[in-house]
Formats: C-alpha cells, sequence, structure tokens
C-alpha cells in the first residue's frame, strides 16, 4: 500500500518502516536537516498534501502545517475546486521547500504558481503568480484580469537551485489552452520560460521566454 523504509546502509538491517503511504508522488522525496545534524525530515506528499517524517525515527512529525499536513491547494487561484498534483520532488534551499505543480493546461487549468514553504512550520514563505496579477511584471502581455480565467504555466519538469547564489531555475509550460490562444492575446509571461527567481523572498530575478503566445504545446521543458 505504499511505504517508506529505513535501511543501514552498510548491513541492510530495517532501521523503521513507515506504511500506509499509498499514492506518494513517484520522482523521489526531499531531505533535510539543521545546521547541527539534530533534526533531520524526509518530505513528501500524497495527492494534494504535504507532510513530514523525522528521517532518524520514522514517525510523522505533527507540529508541521495543521496536524502534520499542508494542502497545497490552498492558495492557488481556482485551487480548491481542481485538481493540483506534482510529480516532481522539487528543491530545498535552506529551510525552504519550492515547488512547482502540474496543474495541466486544458481550458479550466488554474494557473500553476512557483510556491516555497517554510520546512518547520509548514507555512507559506511565497508564492510567485505565473500568470501575472494586476502590478506584477509582465501582466501588460495578458489580456484584462487573464489570470481569473486562464492558466497552466506550470512548472512541472522539476527545477534546479543554485545554492551559492540562491537562484532558482524553474522552466514553466504552455498556457492553457496549448492549442489555442485567441482568448490569450499577448506575449503570455510567463508561459514557455525558463525563470531565474531569488529563492528568498521569491522575486523574478530575470527570465528567458523560448516562444511568445504559443499555441503548439512547446513546453520549455
Amino acid at each position: 500500500n505504499g511505504s517508506l523504509i529505513a535501511l543501514d546502509a552498510s548491513t541492510g538491517t530495517e532501521i523503521w518502516i513507515h506504511e500506509d503511504l499509498g499514492g506518494m508522488q513517484g520522482r523521489g522525496i526531499n531531505f533535510w536537516q539543521s545546521e547541527d545534524g539534530k533534526d533531520k525530515r524526509l518530505l513528501f506528499w500524497i495527492n494534494s498534501f504535504l507532510q513530514e517524517i523525522d528521517a532518524s525515527t520514522g514517525k510523522s512529525i505533527q507540529s508541521f502545517g495543521v496536524d502534520g499536513i499542508v494542502n497545497l491547494r490552498d492558495g492557488l487561484p481556482r485551487g480548491v475546486n481542481m485538481g493540483w498534483n506534482l510529480n516532481s520532488p522539487g528543491k530545498i534551499w535552506k529551510d525552504l521547500l519550492i515547488i512547482g505543480s502540474t496543474t495541466g493546461e486544458a481550458f479550466m487549468s488554474p494557473p500553476g504558481d512557483i510556491r516555497a514553504y517554510n520546512v518547520i512550520s509548514g507555512k507559506l514563505a511565497w508564492q510567485f503568480n505565473t500568470v501575472p496579477r494586476p502590478g506584477e511584471f509582465g501582466y501588460e502581455t495578458w489580456p484584462p484580469d487573464a489570470w481569473k480565467y486562464t492558466g497552466g504555466v506550470n512548472n512541472w519538469a522539476g527545477m534546479a537551485v543554485d545554492e551559492k547564489l540562491g537562484i532558482v531555475y524553474a522552466p514553466t509550460g504552455s498556457a492553457s489552452f496549448d492549442f489555442y490562444g485567441s482568448n490569450r492575446i499577448g506575449d503570455n509571461l510567463f508561459a514557455n520560460t525558463l525563470l531565474a527567481l531569488n529563492a528568498a523572498p521569491g522575486e523574478r530575478n530575470g527570465h528567458f521566454q523560448a516562444v511568445q503566445h504559443e499555441e503548439g504545446d512547446r513546453d520549455f521543458p
């Protein structure tokens, strides 16, 4: 039914097993530890629910989020009623877990905003809106209030972090619908873009848009 198992690397002896994790994302999990090495955590999610396990004991960390759970749909435009998932485990930078999303690129898909969560508390540290909102850079490359009805522009294929400079490099997919663009006249930043974000506080450092107003599902990844 899905389990995480810790083994002694030298002998293969089982240290702990955490069962009943069916549906856990399939492309790996994240590991974090405090500077003194005493606090070690494994981070993963099942469906849209982020949780942590103590890497030393295999027990859930109940102080994380609400009773050990963070709902990753919270805060996404139309995210409560729309599907959300992410196969890539995201990246750890200092005390932050930075993640994209696999919201899809269909007509009703919500925007795939990039977010960072505090590893200790589970609180949202920052959110970068991949379909810009009023007053944000790139808003004029869409029709007015496009973020309310269009979506996609999601980082679904993973990201890279320059740990020394604190820069996150996140490639994005197409805007929705990925084969039709008459309802989103303009260049459509930040679709089909390699985004460079400051890991804290999540502000745009720079970007390269490979295809403007894309209509052929040529996702940057």
